[in-house]
């Protein structure tokens, strides 16, 4: 361990010894070299002198080549470099000439800047460029910046100028592509270069661009409406770049209206694409209600299924309503920018509900429309029995069904947002009002028609010099047919509500003594409120026409005089009307009552007030006296018969064949005589009908309207 310490020791003397040696060396070295250094150093100083002298002599050549080459960056780069020395030494003669030649050329260059400015092709970039520029040669601020401000917004009204030119010559997509290429990246690069620039100034920008983008929506919002830009996806797309540009301006313009702005566009896009949908929804239902009346004007005496009719019409109004709501859930796509905002969520929520309550509003409008006094006339009273059915079913579970189906799109789409509750009472309020329009001009329609003929039929009568009765006239049977055709159509549509039980119509009816039908009896009598709301079931619906048809009966028969064949022969007409009317309706007792008011103002207009006995009344009404009054029977231009039939035996028939009331198949007589000829068509030889034509059927020696029936004698 000892001698280790000592080789130690000897190589550290050693060591010592070598760099003593060494400093020696070293400072003979400096010492004879430093007059050569200072030599260098010298030389090094008057170099760095003879370069910036020959800078400042070359700087005027410089200058013009670099103005001549358009790098304004690089000559105001130069320039900045020598003002220093230029305003130091320039009282010196040798530096006289050269800074007059500069101050020349950069006066040429700021007037070649100003130029530039107010050029129609100078872009953003160079506009800005060019204001740093001549910020950098002292030019004024407050005259830059109002320089600065004109020329930018002259450039920026270029940009809006071509923009609305090009609304009516692309989609909307590539509108926003121009939008953002050309108006909007000008408008941040003006807008970074202001508040970098004009830092410590009044900042009029905010205002400068709230204006460009107020007018930049407003084209906007004109890009929305032309019709090219109808469809959805490229109708996102659209506002989605539109909207990812606005946000990004919204970091250089520190404004919150501009970030509001951009909202507002999106939630204004999806209203004005729910509109869209609306209306479309609508012009295709009117389109499909179209083709339905004129289906149903042009049915002639063939049956329609109008249940069916009015289901494929419920389902294609649902059907339409729900694509266009799935189609507004295109908005909420992942893959938009503003796809996953609540904000959007809720605003598409809104949009459904809104297309939803304004089909639903829409529909019973035009039902009102339809049933209005100036067009209910022309509409086939099938129709507005599908309308006011449409209507209430859509009360009862249309609405309901779509606002689920809502709800379901929203939570696929959506998830975690909760909907606001809506509020249904307005759609059903509408519905329920239109439903009821419908239902009652459908039987003031009715009843109307009935009355006409009853009318007519009375008032150009003869009633005081009237033969005797031979049956029933023919305008009975009409009435009686337009009457049950409405209610059987009522019943494909309707349920059949309670009838009031009345044995009223198996008996014969015998108006009250004139003595007994005197005002004051009236006064306590049961008054019949002729046009009250219409039930929506099919008794209340043929009640309410047989009340008007019933009641202009009466009034008609107050305003002419009878003889005794004219009472006999009303008495016969209200016998079978009460006979054949007593199957439909629910209110028997308010049928009697009519028919007894008629029969009786009859009476108290007759010169010779003899009614037919009971017993003898049926016998007014036999199938031979039926046929014989067909038979002889005018049409309403007292030109030719309605149909011609052979008079047969036809007690005969009904008895062998039971052909009566037990055994009617259908309560139209068209369809029951049609089911009656089929039945008996079965029995092969021995079935009775020899012939048979319904009308409309085509015959080459009868018409059309002929209805022939040649039974075996």
């Amino acid at each position: 361990m000892r001698s280790d310490f000592q080789i130690m020791q000897e190589e550290m003397n050693k060591l010592s010894e070598n760099m003593g040696k060494i400093t020696r060396f070293s400072a003979e070295i400096s010492e004879s070299l430093k007059e050569s250094g200072t030599n260098v150093s010298r030389l090094c100083s008057t170099r760095q002198l003879l370069d910036k002298l020959q800078f400042l002599f070359l700087l005027p050549t410089q200058l013009s080549n670099a103005i001549k080459d358009g790098r304004y960056t690089d000559a105001v780069r130069d320039y900045a470099r020598a003002q220093r020395v230029l305003q130091r030494y320039g009282n010196q003669p040798s530096f006289q000439s050269i800074q007059t030649e500069c101050e020349e050329i950069i006066s040429d260059l700021k007037k070649t800047l100003r130029d530039r400015l107010f050029s129609s092709v100078t872009t953003a970039s160079e506009l800005a460029e060019s204001v740093g520029l001549l910020q950098q040669l002292q030019e004024s601020d407050s005259s830059l910046e109002e320089m600065f401000l004109t020329c930018a917004e002259s450039r920026l009204e270029q940009h809006l100028q071509t923009l609305t030119s090009l609304i009516d010559k692309c989609d909307i997509l590539e509108w926003v592509e121009k939008c953002n290429s050309m108006l909007l990246n000008d408008l941040g690069i003006i807008v970074s270069c202001y508040h970098e620039m004009f830092a410590n100034q009044n900042n009029e920008l905010p205002e400068f661009a709230e204006s460009i983008m107020s007018q930049l929506f407003h084209l906007f919002e004109s890009v929305l409406k032309t019709p090219d830009n109808v469809g959805t996806e490229i109708y996102i797309r659209g506002l989605d770049k539109f909207f990812r540009k606005l946000q990004a301006m919204t970091d250089i313009i520190s404004s919150e209206s501009m970030s509001n702005r951009s909202v507002e566009i999106v939630v204004q896009c999806i209203f004005h694409k729910a509109l869209i949908q609306s209306k479309s929804v609508q012009l295709q239902f009117k389109e499909n209600l179209t083709r339905i009346r004129q289906s149903l004007a042009s049915k002639g005496t063939e049956s329609i299924d109008l249940k069916e009719i009015l289901n494929s019409l419920q389902v294609y109004l649902i059907e339409k309503v729900q694509a266009s709501l799935l189609d507004l859930m295109a908005f909420l796509q992942n893959s938009l920018s503003f796809g996953l905002k609540s904000w959007c969520a809720k605003t598409v929520s809104d949009a459904c509900w809104k297309i939803i309550s304004e089909t639903m509003i829409n529909l019973s409008e035009l039902v009102k429309k339809l049933v209005g006094p100036q067009t209910s006339n022309n509409i086939p009273f099938e129709l507005l029995l599908i309308l006011a059915k449409l209507c209430l079913e859509m009360q009862d579970s249309g609405v309901t069904t779509l606002h689920s189906h809502l709800l379901k799109l929203l939570d696929e789409s959506a998830p975690g947002f909760k909907a606001d509750n809506k509020d249904t009472n307005e759609i059903m309020v509408h519905l329920a009002t239109a439903a009821q329009a419908a239902l009652d001009t459908e039987v003031v329609y009715i009843g109307q028609t009935a009355a006409q003929m009853l009318r007519v039929s009375v008032l150009a009568r003869d009633w005081l010099r009237a033969p005797e009765p031979r049956g029933p006239r023919a305008v009975c049977r009409r009435v009686v047919e337009t009457l049950t055709s409405a209610d059987a159509a009522a019943a494909q549509l309707f349920p059949s509500g309670v009838k009031q039980s009345s044995d009223s119509s198996r008996r014969t009816l015998w108006p009250r003594i004139p003595s007994s039908f005197s005002p004051i009896s009236r006064i306590f009598s049961e008054r019949i409120e002729v046009f009250s709301p219409a039930g929506a079931d099919r008794a209340a619906l043929s009640t309410g026409a047989l009340k008007v048809a019933l009641k202009a009966l009466v009034e008609c028969v107050r305003l002419r005089t009878f003889g005794r064949h004219g009472l006999q022969q009303l008495q016969v007409d209200v016998h079978f009307l009460q006979q054949r009317l007593s199957c439909i309706g629910n209110d028997e007792r308010l049928l009697n009552a009519l028919l007894e008011d008629a029969l009786a103002s009859a009476q108290l207009r007759c010169v010779d007030p003899q009614l037919m006995e009971p017993s003898k009344l049926k016998e007014g009404v036999t199938f031979d006296r039926v046929l014989y009054s067909i038979q002889n029977s005018e049409s309403d231009n007292n030109t030719r018969p309605r149909s011609y039939c052979w008079i047969v035996r036809i007690h005969n028939i009904v008895q062998d064949f039971n052909n009566n009331c037990a055994t009617k198949f259908h309560h139209n007589d068209a369809i029951n005589n049609k089911l009656w000829v089929q039945e008996m068509n079965k029995l092969d030889t021995d079935s009775p009908v020899l012939y048979y034509k319904e009308q409309k059927a085509r015959s080459d020696k009868l018409d059309a309207d002929d209805l022939v029936v040649h039974f075996a004698h």
